[in-house]
């Protein structure tokens, strides 16, 4: 402990070998702190040296940790993923004659795709505290993003993205979560 803030870690005589055994027993213990606390979770398998080191990275930068505390305070991040069916093909498909058609019929694929992206976040940021952008995939038909949601607001927000997967043509729209806010536990992440 320092102060009014708490840092709670596993002792290991050597660095453990990661595995998801390990990712599942880490993910148990931060649900059950987020059961009775709020929590600024780190990623599985960061460490420090030693109890010394976690309390002095509590007690420099306090401010920012209470801000961070107060930013997720009775929230819980939801985990947003859409995939844009492919445009309609011909059969057999028709190579564009020339590059102008090419990179006509391409911008018109990819603007299809930011509509569809920009038809799920919109409504899903407005059910939000805050929202991690749209991060971009190799796969340009998917859409992520990570939603900061108040704990009050989780069945609203999953009833959203039902509707939203049932009434988007060609867009497949799913979510989990409630997870720990582990997207927004940095500043300038809501």
């Amino acid at each position: 402990e320092s102060g009014e803030l708490a840092g709670v870690a596993s002792e290991h005589p050597v660095v453990p070998e990661l595995d998801e055994e390990m990712l599942w027993e880490h993910e148990q213990v931060v649900e059950g702190l987020m059961s009775v606390a709020t929590i600024l979770p780190l990623r599985f398998g960061s460490s420090v040296e030693h109890a010394e080191t976690l309390v002095a990275m509590l007690a420099e930068p306090r401010e920012e940790f209470s801000a961070a505390l107060e930013r997720v305070r009775g929230a819980v991040e939801i985990s947003v993923r859409a995939e844009v069916a492919a445009g309609p093909r011909e059969d057999p498909p028709q190579r564009p004659s020339t590059g102008t058609a090419y990179l006509l019929q391409r911008a018109e694929e990819e603007q299809r795709e930011r509509d569809a992206a920009e038809r799920v976040h919109r409504p899903l940021a407005a059910l939000a505290r805050g929202c991690v952008a749209p991060a971009s995939t190799r796969d340009p038909h998917q859409f992520k993003a990570a939603y900061l949601v108040e704990e009050s607001g989780i069945e609203a927000f999953g009833n959203r993205v039902g509707e939203l997967n049932a009434g988007l043509e060609g867009v497949r729209v799913s979510s989990t979560g409630p997870w720990p806010p582990y997207s927004f536990v940095a500043e300038g992440s809501a």
